[in-house]
């Protein structure tokens, strides 16, 4: 009998058995422009980082695994210290320092913001292999280093419904009532590479 090798599930994927329950509320912050901002029912210091209110997670990797939808820590956790997306591994390419970034769509410009973390080489063959949407069509691009721009999120305003957006980081009072979901960051001079 042949085994067929099983597929790498990517670290930054999120799993069924991490979903906590959201029980948001608004609070009152003195050091909130509006005085008011987005919390958790039972807040802990942890929830806040960067300014905004980020959502809690179990990090288990255990239940179903959700390929659409992106782990917020282990997300954020890569972006900050240019980690591999599948592996956790060092990103960047060990010879030329670049970074490796892999879209399913052709992407609009040369820079932007972005929130799907790089990939390391060594993943990416693998990656287009088995991503049925890299299947299909794949774009690969290389950077230098990024800059932090802000966060991708649900702007939850009292009496509106929540919005998923980006914010910059440097807008403050839009931080103070966003459910940050991942951390976006700001890429210059994507070039193409040869896979």
């Amino acid at each position: 009998m042949v085994i067929a090798a099983q597929a790498v599930v990517p670290y930054v994927t999120a799993y069924s058995e991490e979903t906590v329950a959201l029980n948001l509320t608004f609070i009152r912050d003195t050091w909130s422009l509006s005085g008011v901002r987005l919390s958790y029912t039972d807040p802990t210091s942890s929830d806040w980082d960067m300014g905004v209110m980020w959502a809690r997670q179990k990090t288990l990797r255990r239940g179903k695994v959700l390929y659409d939808e992106l782990h917020t820590l282990r997300q954020k956790e890569c972006m900050l210290s240019r980690l591999c997306q599948v592996c956790q591994g060092p990103a960047s390419d060990p010879d030329t320092g670049l970074l490796t970034w892999v879209f399913h769509v052709e992407p609009p410009a040369a820079s932007g913001r972005l929130s799907k973390p790089p990939i390391c080489r060594g993943c990416l063959p693998e990656a287009i292999t088995v991503c049925p949407y890299l299947r299909r069509e794949a774009h690969v691009y290389g950077s230098g280093d990024y800059c932090v721009w802000g966060v991708k999120g649900l702007v939850v305003s009292p009496g509106r419904q929540p919005v998923l957006r980006d914010v910059p980081r440097d807008d403050l009072h839009t931080l103070a009532f966003t459910f940050a979901r991942a951390l976006v960051v700001h890429v210059s001079e994507l070039r193409r590479e040869n896979v």
